[in-house]
C-alpha cells in the first residue's frame, strides 16, 4: 500500500508540473516559447520533456500549442468585430494573416472571415462571446492523479524496471528524419556489415534516437542502428565503436505489426508517467529481438528502454 501510495504522489507530481507547463504557454500565447523555456517553467529536464508532455496531455507541445492559440483567435473574432485578421493572426505568433487563415481553415473547416460571421455557436466557441478570452485561464492542478487523463492507450503495457547494463557496439549512424527511410538505411548498412562476422547470432541490436523531432529539424535528427560487440574484437570502416550507459531502465516489451513504434514510444512513456516513474538524462532506446518479415505475422518484437533517475 505505501508503495501504491509513492507512486500515485509521483504520478500526481508529474502532472502538477505538466500544469504550469500548460499554463505558462496559455499565458504567452503572443511569443514563440523554447521547449527549454517551458521544460523550465515546470521543473522537467528538456531531454525527454517533449515525451511526458504527451503522455499527460495527449497532444505534443507543438500541437497544444498550436490549438490553444487558434481557439483563443476564434474567441478574439468574435469577441471584438472591430480588429482585423491580421492584428488578430500576429497577436498570437502567427508569422502573417495568410498563415494564420489556413491554419485556422484547417482547425475549424472554415475561414476566419466566415467564422465571424456566424450567428450560432460553432466548434469551441463560447456561447457568450463577452468570456471568450478565458481560455487563457489557467489550468487547475488536479486534487488526484486521474484528474487530467493521460493518452489513451491500445493495451497493458507489460513493462519491468531493470538493471540493463553497459553495452559497447559498433554503430551506423543516420542522419535525416526519423522513420523507416532513414531507419532502414542504417540498419541495412549495419547488418551487412555484422552479418560475415557471425554477430547477427550473438549481439544485441539495439536503436538509439537522439534528438528531439520537436526542436531538431527533422533532416538533422541521428539514429544509431547499434550492435554489440565481443571485448576483443576490432573494428573497420564503415562502423565505429561506442558505449551506450547502463543503469536502471523502464523496459517496456511491446509485440506489434507495421511500423508504427511511434505508438509504441507513446504508450511507453504514458506507462511511466501513470506509474510515477521520472527519466534520466541520457538517451531512451530500442532493443530488437527480430526482424518482421521473418515473423509469420510480421510482427516486430522489441523492447522501448527508458532511463530513468534513480534516487540518491
Amino acid at each position: 500500500m505505501e508503495h501504491k501510495t509513492i507512486t500515485q504522489h509521483t504520478a500526481l507530481e508529474y502532472k502538477r508540473r505538466v500544469c504550469l507547463a500548460m499554463n505558462y504557454i496559455s499565458q504567452n500565447l503572443d511569443r514563440e516559447l523554447s521547449l527549454e523555456e517551458i521544460a523550465q517553467q515546470a521543473s522537467f529536464s528538456m531531454f525527454h520533456f517533449h515525451r511526458i508532455f504527451k503522455a499527460v496531455v495527449g497532444e505534443t507541445i507543438a500541437e497544444f500549442t498550436r490549438r490553444v492559440r487558434l481557439e483563443v483567435a476564434a474567441n478574439h473574432l468574435r469577441s471584438k468585430p472591430n480588429d482585423s485578421i491580421t492584428t488578430i493572426a500576429l497577436q498570437y505568433a502567427f508569422s502573417s494573416s495568410q498563415n494564420f487563415s489556413k491554419a485556422f481553415r484547417q482547425h475549424f473547416k472554415v475561414s476566419p472571415s466566415e467564422y465571424r460571421k456566424y450567428k450560432r455557436k460553432i466548434g469551441n466557441t463560447p456561447s457568450n462571446p463577452e468570456n471568450v478570452l478565458s481560455l487563457k485561464a489557467t489550468y487547475a492542478i488536479p486534487p488526484s492523479p486521474s484528474d487530467l487523463p493521460t493518452t489513451n492507450r491500445r493495451s497493458e503495457v507489460k513493462a519491468e524496471i531493470k538493471t540493463l547494463p553497459e553495452y559497447r557496439v559498433a554503430y551506423v549512424r543516420k542522419i535525416g528524419p526519423y522513420g523507416q527511410t532513414t531507419c532502414e538505411a542504417a540498419f541495412n548498412e549495419l547488418m551487412q556489415w555484422a552479418a560475415p562476422k557471425g554477430l547477427l547470432s550473438t549481439g544485441i541490436v539495439l536503436g538509439v534516437y537522439w534528438d528531439n523531432p520537436e526542436v531538431t529539424p527533422p533532416e538533422k535528427c541521428r539514429v544509431d542502428a547499434c550492435i554489440t560487440l565481443p571485448a576483443e574484437m576490432k573494428l573497420e570502416e564503415p562502423v565505429a565503436t561506442q558505449t551506450i550507459q547502463g543503469g536502471t531502465f523502464a523496459v517496456c516489451h511491446f509485440e506489434m505489426s507495421g511500423n508504427n513504434f511511434e505508438q509504441a514510444w507513446d504508450e511507453a512513456f504514458a506507462w511511466l508517467v501513470e506509474n510515477g516513474y521520472e527519466c534520466g538524462d541520457q538517451p531512451c532506446y530500442e532493443r530488437y529481438y527480430n526482424n518482421a518479415s521473418e515473423h509469420p505475422e510480421g510482427k516486430w518484437i522489441f523492447d522501448v528502454c527508458i532511463p530513468l533517475l534513480t534516487k540518491s
